[in-house]
């Protein structure tokens, strides 16, 4: 294969519709021979619907046409799976036009497996960063499936129909609706090809042993005596284990085994991943440790780029193994005896040895799990394709993880989103995936619920894997002792939750009767939302009768219920209980308020609105690209003007400015209207005259007497002046909007004025966000309480934040938004202060399907 298709931009590792991995690459001159073998394998139907006459071969004419491209007006790519080429696709510009006519052909053995819908999504990318706005295509109106295929893509299409052939034309928009067709369709991909993986039909154990001592021994015997599935050993050395065949080498296997669970010396890591390639498998966990301080360095990132190509996918290295329990698909790969009944619960670890400590404290916990997946050194299949496969799995309800890195913070943050919708994702936040505003901005927006530890996240699984979500922050504690109870209320409210107290008068002497009734009129309040019961038992064989009192009354609640059982260990407070028991009140309210802390989330992003504050995005980005046009290098920063062109193009109120010399500024004021602020365009930090900034100016003598006063004490920095129309007094808010190239546009919300940033006080969300998350946003900070205290209505403000986060979100060139101050104030908030950092950036790629 040629450098130039492997290098290129374009060349990439896909998930096909079925969860197969294949290769997309641009054809090359050197892909002739391959191209005509493909070609003359196909069906005279198949060519007919190609080129609309019998082509049963190709000239080398044609082959060269087809071959040399330029990959801007002339564009052709392949599909390789398994070395062959088996679907490819172009473009070709029409001559003058913004336009190019699609043209796509599947090999008859892929057919259905979503490859031309993939081959049209990645024309498409390549077509916009050309410049191409349109694509055109003629289909035989018998051809049903590739007319499906544009159909289904998510564009609009204008049909015209002509003696047998339908004319298609269409704009490729990166409209909600193509997103939306594409992100669908990444999930359902995604999901099957871990499904491939942890699904498989046979198991190979590769490093099987029969020495206890080692790794390859407790894996095979784990699987030995779990899988629903066969499992076959592989060992040279030995010609039976455990009274079963053990088979020489990968290549002896049945061809049935579509998953190898490898434990080799590294130096044998790679000729196993060939073997495995070259026996067809599906995935490949691998737990042997690679690149430690010794033994040899492994190119980890060749081996999976070529297991990619051919349709193997890989867990690990460094993994500890995978585990499911229920029924269907039980199998044990796993170094840790995963002994445990099961669940609703998923999870997945980074770190083996904490994986390890997990699997021993759920098991004390009781706690079911439905899947455990050890990622290791995530070379390939990561949590955002293991949140893709468990989205769609009916057997899980909650999901755990504990990760280090996020690989694409960006994807992973959609993905979460997406799937915390239908299951709560509980993540301990460590590492480099917690860094700064960042970490905090996705952890808020992907709605992942944070805990600090691991015991955390195992408490928080077991209440939002066996009870309602909370819906509100009301609690009831309900308690025959008050110590107890007083621990409660408190870690309640740190939780953010109110706690309420009992009025049932509940003490040492309370019968189980008296305990039920109480929490049947607790759970029957419309004002409760959650019910804490407490019980300290005055003689230990009571516990278990008011166990089962507490889980009768639970038993089909709307709300959620938790117990806090004094003297009692954590875990179910009965065998058949799905009420989770904790030793103390503290692990319980912590637990409780992940449930709460879901039930805000899931209720902000109930809210799909947009403000009615117009929009005109083209407009936005002509305005960008003027700007960093006439800029020096590749970034500048707006003046006055441009800035609040720029920002009324997505409605956002700007107080009346003007950027002005000295000479005209008493002529701007006059014509704005006094009263009027003037600030230097250079200015220090400060709230003065001499550092640049003088406020409620009230006729033209003022506006002199300011700029005296600035001219003299900055010098040659006040050469130009902002005067602005003075807007009523209000609480000052800084709404700003920065660049991460990882994860996009960040949108923070907080104190403003000059001292903003000693302030610290600010809530940061991945941009765009919703009316409801702006509007959480400013319960999580004192500027937010500042505006309920002095009663004003935050909307005109949450429509700002909305609006300024949508701007950033649609054009990656706005490095810097910062609105600062905003003056919010009875039914109004205006910006009264802003900068605008525009950097030049390359235009991504957009919606384009792709592994790694």
């Amino acid at each position: 294969m040629s450098s130039e298709a492997t290098t290129s931009r374009w060349a990439t590792s896909v998930v096909l519709g079925d969860g197969e991995s294949a290769y997309i690459r641009p054809l090359v001159p050197e892909d002739q021979d391959a191209l005509l073998a493909f070609h003359e394998r196909q069906s005279p139907e198949s060519l007919y619907r190609r080129f609309f006459s019998p082509k049963p071969s190709l000239t080398r004419a044609e082959l060269e046409h087809f071959t040399t491209v330029d990959m801007v007006d002339r564009v052709a790519l392949a599909v390789e799976l398994h070395d062959e080429l088996v679907a490819w696709a172009s473009y070709e510009r029409w001559t003058g036009r913004n336009e190019a006519e699609a043209a796509f052909m599947v090999d008859d053995a892929h057919h259905g497996r979503g490859i031309a819908t993939l081959l049209l999504e990645h024309l498409a990318a390549i077509a916009r960063t050309n410049g191409i706005t349109r694509f055109t295509a003629e289909v035989l109106a018998d051809n049903r499936g590739m007319l499906a295929v544009f159909a289904k893509a998510g564009w609009p299409l204008e049909r015209r129909f002509d003696s047998g052939v339908v004319d298609l034309d269409w704009e490729l928009a990166t409209t909600d609706e193509f997103l939306d067709s594409v992100e669908r369709r990444e999930q359902r991909a995604d999901s099957r090809a871990v499904a491939r993986v942890l699904l498989p039909r046979a198991i190979a154990m590769v490093g099987a042993s029969d020495r206890v001592d080692t790794i390859g021994h407790q894996l095979w015997t784990h699987l030995r005596d779990s899988a629903a599935v066969p499992v076959y050993p592989v060992n040279p050395r030995l010609e039976d284990l455990d009274g079963r065949r053990c088979y020489g080498s990968v290549d002896d296997l049945p061809d049935d085994v579509s998953l190898a669970i490898i434990a080799v010396p590294p130096k044998s890591l790679e000729s196993t991943i060939d073997a495995c390639i070259a026996k067809r498998m599906r995935g490949a966990v691998i737990v042997t440790i690679i690149n430690g301080p010794k033994g040899p360095q492994i190119d980890i990132a060749s081996i999976v780029a070529r297991a990619r190509r051919n349709g193997l996918r890989i867990i690990g290295p460094n993994s500890m193994g995978v585990a499911s329990l229920h029924a269907g698909s039980a199998l044990q790969a796993s170094l840790v005896d995963v002994s445990l009944p099961p669940g609703r619960v998923a999870i997945s670890m980074q770190s083996g040895t904490l994986g390890a400590s997990l699997l021993r404290r759920a098991r004390d916990l009781d706690l079911g799990l439905s899947w455990f997946v050890s990622l290791g050194d995530k070379s390939d299949v990561s949590a955002n394709d293991l949140l893709q496969f468990w989205e769609d799995d009916d057997n899980t309800k909650v999901i755990g993880l504990y990760t280090e890195t996020f690989g694409n913070p960006r994807k992973f943050a959609r993905i979460a989103r997406r799937a915390g919708r239908k299951r709560p994702i509980v993540a301990v936040r460590t590492g480099a995936a917690a860094d700064g505003p960042m970490g905090s901005a996705l952890y808020q927006q992907a709605g992942l619920i944070e805990v600090p530890s691991v015991h955390a996240l195992l408490d928080a699984a077991r209440v939002l894997a066996y009870q309602p979500t909370m819906r509100g922050p009301s609690v009831a504690v309900l308690t025959n002792s008050v110590s107890p109870g007083t621990l409660a209320m408190a870690a309640l409210r740190a939780a953010g939750m109110s706690p309420v107290e009992s009025t049932a008068g509940l003490d040492w002497q309370s019968s189980t009767d008296e305990y039920g009734d109480a929490m049947s009129s607790a759970l029957d309040d419309p004002e409760i939302d959650a019910v804490f019961v407490i019980y300290a038992p005055s003689i230990p064989a009571h516990e278990s009768l008011m166990s089962k009192t507490i889980t009768d009354a639970a038993r089909g609640a709307s709300k959620p219920v938790v117990a806090v059982m004094i003297g009692s260990t954590d875990g179910p407070i009965a065998p058949d209980s799905e009420v989770p028991g904790f030793a103390f009140p503290e692990a319980a309210a912590a637990a409780l308020g992940a449930s709460f802390a879901y039930g805000g989330w899931l209720a902000t992003e109930a809210d799909t609105t947009i403000t009615h504050r117009p929009v005109d995005p083209a407009r936005a980005k002509a305005l960008i690209s003027q700007a960093l046009d006439a800029a020096e290098g590749n970034e500048i920063e707006l003046g006055v003007g441009p800035a609040i062109q720029l920002l009324s193009t997505y409605g956002i109120a700007v107080a009346g400015a003007e950027e002005t010399p000295a000479a005209r500024a008493t002529d701007v004021a006059e014509r704005l209207g006094y009263p009027v602020a003037v600030k230097a365009v250079h200015r220090q930090p400060g709230r003065s005259a001499r550092s640049g900034i003088a406020l409620d100016l009230n006729n033209a003598d003022d506006v002199t007497d300011a700029i005296a006063v600035m001219n003299e004490s900055l010098g040659n920095a006040a050469d130009r002046f902002v005067v602005q129309r003075m807007t009523s007094p209000g609480i000052t808010v800084r709404i700003k909007c920065t660049h991460d190239d990882r994860l996009g546009a960040i949108v923070s919300v907080g104190y403003g004025g000059v001292d903003a940033d000693v302030i610290g006080d600010r809530s940061d969300r991945l941009a765009p966000i919703s009316p409801s998350s702006a509007a959480a946003m400013l319960t999580e900070t004192l500027v937010g309480q500042a505006l309920a205290d002095a009663g004003f209505d935050p909307s005109p403000l949450v429509d700002t934040i909305v609006q300024s986060s949508q701007l950033c979100a649609d054009h990656a060139d706005i490095d810097v938004l910062d609105l600062n101050p905003v003056i919010v104030s009875a039914g109004s908030a205006i910006v009264t202060d802003l900068t605008v950092r525009l950097v030049d950036r390359p235009d991504d790629d957009g919606p384009i399907r792709r592994l790694g």
